[in-house]
């Protein structure tokens, strides 16, 4: 069984659509649909809640606490039933019918500990293939923007990170190394660090480029890079609730860079022309 764990707080057009997708395209049927309300507070959330209760693959679980993704999954992940954790955000849609069986045919090879998705942006280039390491820019997706038909791989391809936007791991694995970073990494680069955490004790992260989603990416929370860039752009105008997710955003940068100064600087998978 896979357990798809996907934390929300509203946007409930977003989180029906993604939820919808789900059970109208996925022909791979052994699951549980895992949502994690986060402080949902508008009435149409609560009314689509409610109408989900009686769906015998869909479990609604609450956490009230502030956000933080890592902890939010951390919570959950001890309380699903399935033995693969597939992480995926509110704001993903379905495309491919098999995603879930070429997510999970990657794990025939036990060597295996994480598999991402191939993820694309709603005018169709690709948004998310996999993620290199470089020192300056940190966790790099490789062929970002690019049209499907250049990227240069067909098989599930070897990386250092995926993005946990759409990301699947053997649950004993995830329980063993203690889960996502809460404390040091509670929003960014959260996923890059368990995926190091995994090659770190001898498994492989891949991508298969067969299990197809479109991201409508961070629709739901104003993406790190996108806010960062907006605060620099008008650092005088700073708010206080912006400063501080700047200086959170510069902490968890700062402190993956601290942890995995090696492997940031020698990934063995990066190549120039992904980008």
């Amino acid at each position: 069984m896979i357990s798809i764990i996907i934390p929300f707080k509203d946007k409930v057009e977003l989180l029906q659509k993604c939820v919808e997708s789900i059970l109208s395209k996925t022909s791979y049927q052994d699951y549980e649909l895992v949502l994690v309300n986060n402080g949902s507070s508008e009435k149409q959330t609560l009314e689509y809640l409610k109408s989900l209760e009686n769906d015998q693959k869909i479990r609604i679980f609450k956490y009230d606490k502030l956000f933080n993704f890592s902890a939010i999954n951390n919570f959950v992940a001890k309380q699903v039933k399935g033995e693969y954790l597939l992480f995926l955000n509110n704001d993903t849609e379905v495309i491919s019918e098999n995603w879930l069986e070429k997510m999970l045919e990657c794990f025939e090879n036990e060597k295996v500990g994480v598999v991402g998705a191939k993820l694309l942006y709603s005018n169709g280039t690709i948004q998310h293939a996999g993620v290199m390491l470089e020192e300056k820019r940190l966790a790099i997706h490789a062929f970002r923007t690019w049209k499907e038909e250049k990227a240069d791989f067909e098989n599930p391809k070897e990386w250092s990170a995926v993005t946990a936007a759409c990301m699947m791991t053997k649950k004993d694995l995830f329980l063993e190394l203690g889960g996502f970073d809460e404390t040091n990494l509670p929003i960014a680069y959260n996923d890059v660090d368990y995926c190091l955490r995994v090659r770190e004790k001898g498994y492989k992260v891949l991508c298969t480029p067969h299990a197809k989603l479109y991201h409508f990416e961070s629709a739901s929370r104003k993406a790190d890079a996108n806010a960062t860039y907006e605060i620099l752009k008008s650092i005088k105008f700073l708010k206080f609730k912006r400063l501080e997710r700047y200086r959170r955003f510069l902490a968890e940068q700062e402190y993956l860079r601290k942890k995995w100064t090696k492997e940031i600087a020698s990934d063995p998978f990066y190549k120039e022309e992904y980008i």
